[in-house]
């Protein structure tokens, strides 16, 4: 695949060779995909224009994706939304947070990028992705984030935030259905973890004046 992409921009010379050497280099064909522009020039045979369109397609990919997934699907049912919102962040360098509103049955209403970080940080805003649910109408709510860090287990921070949204979001009347955190092929999922059914306890202890901490 390398080879024939390579052909393009590289007339003349033996890509093949220039390929292995881009895969020895980056470790996998992903790799080399995910590389830096600047990197992927440093590779002997490689041409400016070669390394400035490898270094593009994971924008195309992502571009390409997001425009298939315009026609507004339902997103019921646990694997849906994941891979829904695991496609919306795939290869993706920096942390970003994407939002999606979903109608009373599911169905996707919008879905936005709501923030994004430098490196490893992104802010959590609660009041955002509530001001995001109630312009849409939304009855449900999707969030997702990565960590390009390589860690996809969800930090002190995220756990305390997810909490907030879910109880602002309730009393709103809009509920959160997951908050999912991806990681190159790894997930994590608040749902399927547990986590909101805890906070669920948490809030409706709470509201019948009773003490519960997680």
């Amino acid at each position: 695949m390398l080879e024939y992409i390579l052909y393009a921009f590289i007339p003349r010379k033996d890509t093949n060779e220039i390929a292995h050497a881009l895969i020895d280099r980056f470790g996998s064909f992903a790799g080399v995909l995910n590389a830096d522009e600047n990197r992927l020039a440093e590779v002997a045979g490689m041409t400016a224009n070669a390394a400035l369109f490898i270094s593009a397609l994971p924008d195309v990919f992502r571009a390409y994706i997001v425009d298939l997934d315009k026609q507004k699907p339902s997103l019921k049912g646990r694997g849906v939304a994941r891979s829904y919102m695991g496609n919306r962040l795939y290869g993706v360098k920096e942390e970003q947070l994407h939002v999606a509103a979903l109608d009373a049955h599911d169905n996707l209403i919008c879905c936005r990028c709501i923030s994004k970080g430098s490196g490893d940080a992104v802010e959590l805003s609660v009041r955002a992705i509530v001001d995001f649910a109630l312009n849409n109408k939304a009855s449900g709510l999707l969030v997702a984030h990565n960590h390009p860090s390589g860690n996809v287990n969800p930090s002190q921070k995220d756990v305390e935030m997810t909490r907030e949204l879910y109880i602002t979001l309730s009393s709103v009347g809009v509920e959160l259905q997951d908050h999912f955190i991806f990681c190159g092929s790894d997930y994590y999922s608040f749902e399927e973890q547990g986590k909101l059914e805890r906070i669920r306890n948490a809030k409706n202890c709470l509201k019948e004046g009773i003490n519960f901490y997680e």
